[in-house]
């Protein structure tokens, strides 16, 4: 409940409580005032308004100086919801960032603000309603005849019978929503992606 009262008084030093994976969830709620709500918090752009965005994120980014440990605890309070990385404990909702190859500022920016701009279809949202009225979100893990397993935003999967369902869609962009540049100030920003670009050693 306080999660949605932040969305409605829309008080921007509370917007960053609302992590990425909350507000993939409330961009597809079943409520479609939460849902038009939220896109007029984070709105989500075209890729030219992206590239925009991107362009003048990383020009405020340029001038300042970074910070990994300011950045390892950005990745906790923001990331870590679907990630892992390092030592950081996360949920292997999204993609371990270990794995990324491309460190540069350039392609870390563009990844986090303009995520859809690359889709992989292991990752796409899907949203499902049941006949109890029931809303739930997540990706699709698996599927039969009989039955869909959905793995929810907090990490937990979620099994669901065919005969349960009202409704099962994709909704053609990944878990990761558009919008952070809301959530997060300039040097916020900087000293993630410092982090992500070179993360301490593990021990």
């Amino acid at each position: 409940m306080r999660l949605l009262a932040t969305v409605w008084a829309a008080r921007t030093p509370a917007l960053p409580q609302i992590d990425a994976s909350r507000r993939a969830a409330l961009s597809h709620h079943a409520n479609t005032r939460i849902a038009s709500r939220l896109l007029h918090l984070f709105p989500f752009g075209s890729d030219a308004t992206r590239q925009s965005v991107i362009d003048r994120a990383l020009a405020a980014m340029r001038p300042l100086t970074r910070d990994v440990a300011c950045g390892a605890t950005v990745f906790a309070s923001q990331c870590a919801t679907c990630h892992c990385f390092v030592e950081i404990p996360g949920r292997p909702v999204g993609p371990d960032l270990g794995g990324v190859k491309d460190r540069s500022p350039e392609d870390l920016t563009t990844r986090i603000l303009d995520p859809n701009r690359a889709i992989e279809d292991r990752y796409l949202l899907y949203t499902a309603t049941t006949h109890g009225g029931r809303a739930l979100s997540g990706l699709l893990v698996s599927e039969s005849g009989g039955s869909v397993a959905l793995l929810g935003l907090d990490g937990t999967e979620q099994n669901l019978l065919r005969g349960e369902l009202a409704t099962l869609a994709s909704t053609g962009r990944l878990l990761m929503p558009e919008g952070l540049e809301a959530a997060l100030d300039p040097q916020a920003r900087a000293d993630l992606i410092e982090f992500i670009a070179r993360p301490p050693a593990r021990r």
